[in-house]
């Protein structure tokens, strides 16, 4: 009961506009970790603060968020990801194609968007596919968040802001030169 006292009070620390009311009054029956997972989506997506995505069908799109909804972009992320997939040349790249999908960096470089405004989008870890939230981007509270969900088997991945030309060099380095 101590850890999920502690993953509720530091997920409302973490995540803007959570209500953490429900999640105290609907305790998962299990603390494995995917009743855990299934719980928090349960209750962070009824709020509007997590979104499910499987890697094959995400392409760069700004996740739908209620955090992220009042936030204007100066432009869309993914086109200026696009325009680089687009020159790579595919007979020099060092890593299967299949594998692109889940190595750009979608949310890193929306990340660099949300930097003014102190705030990040993460995915849980170790799933196959993306739960995606929006957390202040606090690196205490983000190290709190991270060692509580290892006590249940799992992680956030950190995704770090990354700029144009961030962008740039990790997505050249699936290209040999």
């Amino acid at each position: 009961m101590e850890r999920m006292d502690t993953l509720i009070s530091i997920l409302g620390k973490c995540v803007p506009e959570l209500n953490t009311a429900p999640l105290y009054a609907n305790l998962p029956a299990a603390t494995d970790q995917i009743s855990i997972v299934d719980w928090m989506y349960e209750h962070l997506s009824e709020q509007g603060l997590m979104v499910y995505e499987e890697w094959k069908e995400y392409f760069g799109h700004v996740p739908e968020l209620k955090v992220l909804s009042e936030i204007t972009f100066s432009e869309e992320p993914a086109d200026f990801i696009y325009s680089l997939i687009e020159k790579i040349d595919w007979s020099k790249v060092t890593i299967e194609p299949i594998e692109i999908t889940y190595s750009v960096p979608w949310f890193e470089y929306i990340n660099h968007f949300l930097a003014p405004e102190k705030l990040r989008i993460v995915d849980l870890w170790p799933f196959e596919n993306a739960f995606i939230f929006c957390v202040h981007d606090d690196v205490a509270l983000l190290e709190q968040l991270d060692a509580c969900l290892k006590t249940f088997e799992m992680g956030i991945d950190w995704r770090p802001a990354l700029d144009k030309q961030q962008v740039i060099e990790k997505m050249n380095a699936f290209v040999t030169q």
